[in-house]
């Protein structure tokens, strides 16, 4: 399993994949689960996503839900779930990463999204205390996609 945080910690709530990578790395709520902070660059998804395993991408994203919403969806939805993603604070955004890998045969059948509403995308080293108060959702959405995949992890097949 490899969960990925994509979002530039130094601009607020933009960090919540950060903040849960942390939290994860805290409480060990994965063992054996490759974190990876890919930071702004969601270009390099592509090569960093993981044929026969889970793959969870978190990232901020306006959703046009309540601000600490969390919300959980596949590829084929980000279009339709995140407002403006090819204005992505990432230069490249998700979209963007996901038709690619999907143009070069790259993308794994298991990959979920957990979007999380921010309240403030400014430069801010803090994430808003709604935000922050998100983390547990967004572990637990992940905890239900494990869940749901139960032993069908083969790393490198």
């Amino acid at each position: 399993m490899r969960i990925f945080a994509v979002g530039n910690s130094f601009y607020g709530d933009d960090g919540i994949g950060a903040a849960v990578l942390e939290a994860i790395r805290e409480g060990d709520s994965f063992p054996g689960a490759r974190l990876v902070d890919l930071q702004t660059d969601a270009l390099a998804l592509v090569d960093a996503l993981a044929p026969g395993e889970t793959n969870v991408v978190i990232d901020a994203a306006d959703m046009g839900l309540d601000p600490g919403e969390a919300m959980g969806f596949r590829p084929s939805e980000v279009e339709l779930r995140i407002r403006g993603d090819h204005l992505s604070l990432h230069g490249f955004g998700l979209a963007d990463a996901f038709g690619l890998a999907a143009q070069l045969g790259r993308l794994p059948r298991r990959v979920l999204v957990v979007g999380v509403q921010p309240e403030r995308v400014a430069i801010n080293e803090d994430l808003s205390d709604t935000v922050a108060a998100a983390v547990p959702a967004v572990i637990d959405i992940i905890r239900a996609e494990v869940a749901a995949h139960e032993g069908e992890d083969h790393p490198g097949h």
